[in-house]
C-alpha cells in the first residue's frame, strides 16, 4: 500500500526527511511541502526535483491534500500546535523530530492525543539506523553477551540535543524495557536558553525494569575521547552482559567482546555520522510504512519508547532539583523542569576556553 505524505519544515533535517520518503517510492506518495522560508523551499524543490505543490502554510497543505501522514520538522516549542493540527485534519500517522516536547506534561499529552485519535506516531531518533548502531544492537539482542546488566551512555553535547537520542538507544538495546527509578545531578545555566534547552551537564542513574542499570552522562564534563573537530560525535553507548559487551559511537566505531571473539575485542570502523546521516532516514521510513501496513510491526522509534526516554531525562532533572531518588512514572502534575532549573540553578564558573556550553579551539566547538 502506498501512503500519502506531506512535509512541513524544510531546513537541513527537513530535507533529509524528504529524501527518506522519496527513497521509498513504492511506499509513499509526497503530496505537498511547506516552509516559511522561500529559500528553503527553493533548495528542496531543486535538489529533489519535486513536482508536488508547495503551500503557504501547514494548515492549507493539510486542508487541500488530506494526507494519511503528516511529517513536521520543527523546533520543539511548536510540537503541540502541529500535533493538534494533524489531529484536526484526521491524519493516521505523524513523524516528528526530537526532543518530543519541551516539558513532560506536553510529552504525555502529545502521546495521549495520538493514542486517543488512532495515530501511529514516531519520533526521529534515526541514528539507531547507522551501521555501527545496528551491529551493536544485533549483538546485544542475539543474546551472545547475555541479558544486559549495565548500560552506559555518555556524550559531550547537552541532554536535549543528543541525550534524548542516546537514552532512546539504550532502551532500544534493552529490548524496550523502561525505568523503575532514577537519581540525577544537573548544573550549568548556559544551555538552558538554547532552542533545545537543558543544563550544561547532566549525570544520573536509572534502574531498569529488568534489573539492568543505566548510567547517563551528558554535557561538558562527559568524557572527551575524540579529536577536536568531532564534538558532535563524542559519545558512546556500551551494553555489558555477563558474557561480554558491545559498544557503538556515532563517529562510526563499534566493538564487540563475546565468547565468539575468543578473548579478543573486535573493532569495526564504519563511515562517520556526517557520511551516514542522510541515509538513516530511508530505513526509518521503510519501517514506518511496514508499521502503517501492519499493527504487529511496531516502529522502533514509536512514541511510547520515546516518551519512556523523555521521562527518564525529566526524572533526572526532578531528582537534581529535589535531591532525591525519583520513581518512574513521575507522579503529580509533571512541572516544567526546565523552568525550575532556570529558576534554581546558580551561575557557574567555567575553565578558560569555555563559551556557549562548550570549549572552543580555532573557532570550533571542541569539548
Amino acid at each position: 500500500m502506498k501512503h500519502t505524505v506531506v512535509v512541513a519544515g524544510l531546513g537541513n533535517r527537513g530535507k533529509i526527511h524528504v529524501k527518506g520518503i522519496l527513497e521509498n517510492p513504492g511506499r509513499f506518495e509526497l503530496l505537498g511541502v511547506y516552509d516559511p522560508s522561500a529559500e528553503a523551499v527553493k533548495k528542496t524543490v531543486e535538489r529533489f526535483n519535486i513536482t508536488c505543490p508547495v503551500f503557504s502554510s501547514a494548515e492549507e497543505m493539510l486542508v487541500k491534500t488530506k494526507p494519511g501522514i503528516f511529517v513536521f520538522v520543527t523546533h520543539p516549542e511548536i510540537r503541540m500546535e502541529y500535533i493538534k493540527l494533524g489531529i484536526k485534519h484526521k491524519v493516521k500517522g505523524i513523524s516528528f523530530e526530537k526532543p518530543m516536547a519541551v516539558s513532560l506534561a506536553d510529552a504525555r499529552e502529545i502521546t495521549s492525543l495520538c493514542h486517543e485519535n488512532g495515530i501511529k506516531a514516531i519520533v526521529s531518533h534515526q541514528q539507531k539506523y547507522m551501521k555501527q548502531m545496528q551491529q551493536m544492537y544485533a549483538c546485544v539482542r542475539s543474546g551472545i553477551i547475555g541479558e544486559p546488566e549495565l548500560i552506559r551512555i555518555f556524550m559531550r553535547p547537552w541532554a536535549s540535543q543528543l541525550g534524548t537520542h542516546f537514552v532512546d538507544y539504550a532502551l532500544w538495546a534493552n529490548g524496550g524495557v523502561g525505568a523503575e527509578w532514577v537519581v540525577g545531578h544537573a548544573h550549568g545555566r548556559v544551555k538552558l536558553t538554547d532552542d533545545h534547552p537543558s543544563p550544561d551537564y547532566l549525570f544520573g542513574e536509572a534502574r531498569l525494569k529488568n534489573g539492568a542499570t543505566l548510567i547517563i552522562e551528558s554535557g561538558y564534563l562527559a568524557p572527551f575521547t575524540m579529536s577536536d573537530e568531532e564534538f558532535w560525535c563524542n559519545n558512546r553507548l556500551t551494553v555489558y552482559g555477563p558474557h561480554g559487551y558491545a559498544w557503538a559511537e556515532t563517529n562510526g566505531r563499534c566493538a564487540v567482546f563475546s565468547p565468539e571473539t575468543k578473548g579478543k575485542v573486535e573493532l569495526y570502523q564504519y563511515p562517520k555520522f556526517w557520511e551516514q546521516q542522510e541515509d538513516t532516514q530511508t530505513p526509518y521510513y521503510t519501517e514506518y510504512a511496514d508499521w502503517m501496513d501492519d499493527d504487529g510491526k511496531q516502529h522502533s522509534c514509536n512514541i511510547d519508547i520515546s516518551l519512556g526516554g523523555f521521562e527518564i531525562i525529566e526524572g533526572l532533572y526532578k531528582s537534581a532539583l529535589e535531591n532525591t531518588r525519583v520513581d518512574i512514572p513521575l507522579e503529580g502534575g509533571a512541572p516544567d523542569a526546565i523552568a525550575e532549573l532556570k529558576r534554581i540553578l546558580p551561575e557557574q564558573s567555567y575553565p578558560e576556553g569555555f563559551k556557549d556550553g562548550g570549549f572552543y579551539k580555532n573557532g570550533l566547538q571542541v569539548k
